[in-house]
């Protein structure tokens, strides 16, 4: 055949293609084109009824003053019994928000009864829908109330899971993400941070995946900081609440109220009071500018703002709040808020002087069958250390500084869940986004296949496509399970740098045994515990901040050491001890591993130098001894959990660095003859650690 036949056959052969095509796709869009008139219409009256519904739940959350009527033109109106109990659920969640929420109660029980009637009737695909919309947020709203009055906390939890569930399947999926967030509060009331955490994220997720307004993430943002807050995280807390605060006007007066007063918080357990009070003041004044003066909101405002009072030397302020809020609390039997009340009780008794009123309030346990958050577990257990030195029982003191101790290693738990959960988010996330869109394009090929082969054909390829990008991930995310169970390890282990042994036998010894002459020593080492447990939380510190806490470590060894121990810490001029950084902890553990496995035990005169210099663009720090050195056949080192901290960290910050970390343990010697010990860590400028 000719080429010019050959060329003429295909192009008669394309267009016959192009014919076929152009064919289907006009069967198709006949096929859409024609559907049923009265399905348009109803649609049309759907979109209606549900966004005149998403207004006026906006004016019930500014609580605005033509919300009453609009809600009782509706019931008036209602063309049917479902539109008429939308409008109730309205009322209810409206009556949550004022001076007596318990009114609520009573709407949405009547709201259920009308839901149970109504699923025993046949219904269609679009009625389900609707019914789930309106179970769901009656069970949100007595979950609220419950969450809001510290009630029934499990209750709530469960109640709050029910309603995403209905929310799943129904006409009103864009409030998933509040319900989300209002689990995730749930969680945080509970003590339960990773829940927490997982319930906020999925929020972020769903705010994305609907396409909902930007706005939507402010609130979840803010919740994230409160998390961060309860783990003492504060400056990933900062960075939420700043990145809030710049969306401040968009925010309902409710959610105002809850973001100032999360902030207030934030101020005061930095101790910085000032700054705390004029958050609360900013809140108080907001809520009265709303009108909002008898809601839940202004009495939580008030007891915080007596807290800090408190603080701040201002007792006749303090109980002029807590007289004020204490009877709004006992009308409800909010037993949380109740305990928070007698916790400043006791510090204006302890403050003031008063030990008896302090004792009686004390002695009087009736709340304690009600659980109470950590962090008022905490408070109380602050007031009452303080109100024991008054006294001096320091060994009471000590079990409430033993008591808190615990408190923060459980937060330590919560926080190295956190830092992992902060890691595969980012591939849990991206794995549910695509297996959310492979169920949408298996449903859109579904349908497609009636229509037309094409469109079948490209819904397939899509599937594959997200198939391959769903198993590439899979591999990555092995890949990454092993650097993140190095990550676990540290912060897991890092709690215990400082052998509790050691903390604990010389506490007991000095408590047992003490006079008041040895407060001082005691205070040093409680000093010593808090300085450990605050540089254990960061991944690096200042060369000031190390050396400060090596030395503090130092000072309460050195009596298990013996008079005939000296030590010297020699900087060099040119380090600025404030801006070089260094592995938290480093130089505490070579620092430990030199006095335990070099100079305890050791007959004769003991000395250990630390010193640090700059070698070109390089801090050199060396720890020495004047002990048997170590023998490095054997590895003595390698097994211990200090020198096991120091190998995988450098290893796992040395991945991310270009400039490598360097650490040598070395035996100095003197004509031959081994004569200590020393350990060399160089740290590049610029190290950016994990």
């Amino acid at each position: 055949m000719e080429p010019n036949n050959l060329l003429n056959c295909i192009k008669a052969f394309a267009k016959r293609i192009c014919a076929t095509l152009l064919a289907a796709l006009a069967v198709s869009l006949l096929t859409i084109g024609c559907g049923d008139k009265s399905a348009r219409d109803a649609n049309n009256s759907d979109s209606t009824r549900i966004n005149k519904l998403k207004q006026i739940d906006d004016s019930v959350m500014t609580l605005a003053p033509s919300v009453k009527q609009l809600i009782a033109d509706g019931i008036r109106t209602a063309p049917d019994s479902m539109t008429a109990y939308e409008y109730r659920l309205r009322e209810a969640r409206y009556l949550t928000l004022t001076d007596r929420p318990e009114r609520s109660k009573d709407h949405i029980e009547n709201i259920l009864r009308f839901a149970e009637q109504q699923q025993k009737r046949e219904l269609n695909n679009a009625e389900k829908r609707r019914l789930n919309t309106l179970i769901a947020g009656a069970y949100n709203c007595r979950a609220a109330y419950y969450h809001n009055f510290h009630r029934k906390q499990h209750q709530a939890i469960q109640l709050y899971k029910a309603a995403y569930s209905l929310l799943a399947n129904s006409d009103s999926e864009h409030n998933m993400p509040k319900v989300c967030a209002n689990l995730a509060d749930a969680y945080i009331q509970d003590n339960n941070m990773p829940m927490a955490a997982q319930w906020y994220r999925r929020a972020l997720f769903l705010v994305d995946s609907l396409a909902l307004p930007p706005k939507e993430n402010v609130t979840l943002y803010m919740g994230l900081a409160q998390i961060y807050l309860s783990l003492h995280d504060f400056d990933t807390a900062l960075h939420y609440y700043k990145a809030t605060e710049e969306h401040f006007n968009m925010m309902s007066p409710s959610m105002q109220a809850y973001f100032l007063n999360n902030f207030g918080n934030y101020y005061y357990f930095k101790k910085n009071y000032r700054q705390a009070l004029d958050k609360f003041l900013r809140m108080k004044q907001n809520l009265e500018r709303h009108g909002m003066q008898n809601n839940f909101d202004m009495y939580l405002c008030k007891v915080n703002l007596a807290d800090v009072y408190l603080n701040l030397d201002s007792i006749r302020t303090t109980q002029r709040y807590l007289d004020e809020v204490e009877p709004y609390f006992h009308k409800r039997d909010d037993f949380t808020a109740l305990h928070y009340c007698k916790t400043i009780r006791i510090g204006i008794a302890t403050k003031t002087g008063n030990i008896a009123t302090a004792q009686r309030l004390i002695a009087d346990n009736d709340e304690t069958q009600h659980p109470v958050q950590y962090t008022l577990v905490n408070l109380r257990n602050r007031y009452l250390q303080k109100y024991y030195e008054q006294v001096g029982n320091f060994r009471r003191a000590y079990e409430l500084l033993q008591s808190n101790y615990a408190y923060n290693d459980s937060l330590e738990h919560n926080h190295s869940n956190m830092r992992s959960a902060d890691i595969m988010a980012r591939f849990t996330s991206d794995t549910l986004q695509l297996r959310h869109d492979l169920m949408i394009e298996h449903k859109n090929a579904t349908i497609a296949k009636t229509k037309n082969q094409l469109t079948l054909a490209i819904a397939i390829m899509l599937i594959l496509v997200l198939i391959l990008i769903l198993w590439f991930m899979y591999i990555k995310r092995k890949q990454l399970k092993a650097q993140m169970d190095i990550m676990n390890l540290r912060l897991n282990i890092v709690r215990n740098r400082i052998s509790p042994h050691f903390v604990f036998n010389v506490l007991n010894n000095k408590i047992i045994n003490s006079e008041q002459s040895e407060a001082t020593e005691l205070q040093d080492l409680t000093r010593l515990i808090r300085t450990n447990l605050d540089m254990s939380r960061q991944p690096a510190v200042t060369l000031a901040e190390e050396l400060d806490f090596v030395e503090k470590y130092i000072r309460v060894e050195r009596f298990m050491l013996g008079s005939d121990f000296v030590w010297h810490i020699n900087v060099a001029p040119d380090v600025d001890r404030e801006q070089v950084r260094v592995p938290s902890m480093f130089l505490q553990i070579l620092t430990e591993n030199a006095i335990i496995h070099g100079l305890k035990g050791w007959d004769g005169h003991k000395e250990l130098t630390i010193d640090v210099h700059r070698e070109q663009r390089t801090t050199v720090i060396s720890v020495s001894d004047n002990g048997p050195g170590f023998n490095a056949s054997n590895g003595t080192f390698k097994k211990k959990t200090g020198m096991g901290i120091i190998s995988q960290t450098i290893a796992i910050t040395n991945m991310h660095n270009k400039n490598k970390i360097r650490f040598e343990i070395t035996n100095i010697e003197n004509n031959g003859t081994v004569c200590g010990c020393r350990a060399t860590l160089r740290v590049p400028d610029g190290v950016r650690f994990l």
